[in-house]
């Protein structure tokens, strides 16, 4: 059954606790290279969501501990035209409930108007990020760029799903994204989903003909310039969008990590129960993608920053 959802009253009542362990996520910082010699490499997801082939919050703090995974950002999808709907309000009661495990996003539909007096009471309530943000809209919408426009201003990041083609979200990549980052420097832009991994490679077949194009990767993709330029985009790596175009060309993808080790963010979008594909066929995109990384990059400075540093500059705005 689907996790419930906290009543009004219940989930006013989370307010004053939620915010104190907000700031306790603030307190977190990036380890020290002698501190990462020390400890085992932390793992931190950039990407989950509760509800999937309704998981229950239960359900997904069993899938972070058979994954190894520390902390994950938690991402609601509100108007569930992705087909999973999960709202802001149980994110942060399972925040309530795992204050040392989730770090709570927020997410409400950008076509309403009241869309940011909404997400200043999430942030308020002590949400750290937008994502996944994804509705049927052009990236060149007004509505979206208010959003982005409200991340610049409370220094947070946002995670957004680009896909392009008939029933896509926030299509035109391509052709609005930069706008966006010149304009607002501030706002931690992370890249996710299928247009983005397409555009890993010079070569992008039209949306209509394949969304996870295949074979050797054409240097000179849009991907590689925007984060040579813009410092404040990031990849998250989640998913099968994800893993396909990072695995079609391994000799591309190292060469790819090296140029930009700290803007790849480590995530799973992964649906299963048990950390092991209960669920899904067999298949856990957390230890698919574990495995793969763990295998092409040897250097453990490059794994720390991917599996938990990278993930929490883009949280905080902060470098190193």
């Amino acid at each position: 059954m689907p996790t419930p959802h906290p009543s009004r009253r219940t989930f006013l009542g989370l307010a004053a606790s939620t915010a104190c362990a907000a700031a306790e996520l603030c307190s977190h910082r990036i380890l020290s290279a002698e501190e990462q010699s020390a400890t085992k490499p932390s793992l931190l997801d950039c990407h989950l969501h509760i509800n999937h082939f309704d998981r229950t919050i239960e359900d997904t703090i069993r899938h972070m501990d058979a994954t190894g995974t520390d902390k994950a950002f938690v991402l609601p999808l509100e108007t569930g035209e992705g087909g999973v709907l999960l709202r802001s309000e149980t994110v942060l009661h399972a925040f309530h409930q795992h204050k040392d495990r989730i770090i709570p996003f927020c997410q409400t539909d950008i076509r309403s108007d009241d869309v940011i007096a909404r997400l200043r009471a999430y942030h308020l309530l002590g949400c750290r990020g937008i994502g996944e943000q994804k509705e049927h809209l052009p990236l060149n919408d007004p509505r979206v760029e208010r959003v982005i426009a409200f991340c610049n201003d409370v220094n947070w990041p946002i995670t957004i799903h680009f896909q392009d083609g008939d029933g896509g979200y926030n299509q035109g990549l391509a052709e609005y994204l930069e706008t966006y980052l010149k304009r607002y420097k501030k706002v931690r832009i992370i890249g996710h989903a299928q247009t983005w991994w397409a555009n890993i490679s010079a070569d992008v077949p039209p949306a209509d003909k394949t969304l996870y194009p295949q074979g050797p990767v054409k240097p000179g993709g849009l991907l590689d310039r925007l984060l040579s330029d813009y410092p404040n985009l990031y990849a998250d790596m989640s998913a099968g969008s994800g893993f396909r175009a990072l695995s079609r060309d391994k000799d591309f993808t190292a060469g790819f990590i090296q140029r930009h080790p700290k803007q790849m963010l480590f995530g799973s979008d992964c649906p299963c129960r048990d950390g092991q594909g209960e669920n899904f066929k067999g298949m856990c995109y957390s230890r698919q993608l574990q495995s793969f990384l763990r295998e092409l990059v040897t250097d453990p400075v490059t794994l720390q920053n991917i599996f938990h540093d990278n993930a929490m500059r883009a949280l905080e705005g902060t470098d190193v």
